[in-house]
C-alpha cells in the first residue's frame, strides 16, 4: 500500500460514524511488523487513526505471523462461519484482487460476509508492473469494472488515484538495477516473459503508479441476485 494511497482511505473511512464501520475486517492484513516497519506509513496514515475513533480493527490473512488476530482462507467454505460471526460491519480489501485467481468469488464473499449495510473499501493497481504475491494476474480494473464485479452492492465513490510514486524510486535508490534492463533487452529469446516483463517495467521510468480505489454498500434488502450495479459516474471522480 503506498502513503498516498493509505491517506485516500482514511479520508473516506473518516466520513463514516464508528458505529457504521466498527468491526473493521482487514483483509490480507499481513503481520504487525509488516504494517509498521515495511510499510511504517500504513500504520501512521490508516490503522492508528482508525484505532483512535474507536474502531475495532481485525486483521486477517491467509498465513499465521504476529499481529495476525484470524488466519484464515476468505475464500474457503471451511473458514465462512468462524468469519461471519465476527460480524464485521465493513472491509478493508486492499491490494488483494489481482493476487486471486477469481476475483468475482472474491467480490462475492466480501458482500455475504457484510451483509445488508455493510461497506467494502477496495483498492487495487490500476497502473503498475507485474508483481508476484505469489501470483499475479494483472487484473488492472477501473472503477466501472469494480462496480460490475462488486454488484449487487452500489458504488458510493470510485476514482483512478495517482499515488505520485513510480519505478523513479527504486532507481534512485539502487540505480545499478537499470543495467538488469540494459542487459536482457538483447535477449528476448532467453525467457521472453520475463523479457517483456523487464521491458514493460520501464514505463513506470516515465509515468506514476496509479491504483483503483472504491467504496461500496451492499443494498438494505440484501446480497440477493447479482444484477447490474447502477454506477453514478458524478462520483467517478475520474
Amino acid at each position: 500500500m503506498f502513503e498516498a494511497e493509505a491517506s485516500w482511505l482514511e479520508r473516506l473511512l473518516r466520513e463514516r460514524a464508528p458505529d457504521e464501520l466498527s468491526p473493521l475486517l482487514n483483509v490480507g492484513s499481513s503481520t504487525s511488523a509488516f504494517r509498521e516497519k515495511e510499510q511504517p506509513w500504513t500504520e501512521r496514515l490508516l490503522y492508528a487513526p482508525l484505532r483512535a475513533r474507536g474502531i475495532r480493527l481485525i486483521h486477517l490473512d491467509a498465513r499465521e505471523g504476529k499481529g495476525i488476530d484470524i488466519r484464515a482462507d476468505i475464500l474457503s467454505e471451511a473458514y465462512l462461519p468462524r468469519i461471519r460471526a465476527l460480524r464485521p460491519k465493513a472491509i478493508l480489501c486492499c491490494n488483494i484482487l489481482e493476487h486471486v485467481d477469481d476475483p468475482d468469488a472474491l467480490a462475492r464473499r466480501c458482500i455475504e460476509i457484510v451483509g445488508p449495510g455493510g461497506f467494502i473499501f477496495v483498492t487495487v493497481p490500476f497502473s503498475y508492473p507485474h508483481h508476484r504475491d505469489p501470483i499475479d494476474t494483472l487484473f488492472r480494473p477501473t472503477p466501472e469494472a469494480l462496480a460490475l464485479l462488486f454488484r449487487p452492492a452500489f458504488m458510493l465513490r470510485g476514482e483512478i488515484v495517482d499515488v505520485g510514486e513510480s519505478y523513479r524510486g527504486q532507481v534512485k535508490r539502487r540505480p545499478w538495477i537499470l543495467f538488469r534492463h540494459i542487459f536482457r533487452f538483447p535477449f528476448p529469446f532467453i525467457g521472453f516473459e520475463g523479457w517483456k516483463r523487464s521491458m514493460t517495467k520501464l514505463h513506470w521510468l516515465f509515468n506514476n503508479y496509479r491504483i483503483t480505489g472504491a467504496v461500496f454498500q451492499v443494498p438494505a434488502e440484501g446480497p440477493g441476485a447479482r444484477r447490474a450495479a447502477v454506477v453514478d459516474t458524478a462520483n467517478l471522480g475520474i
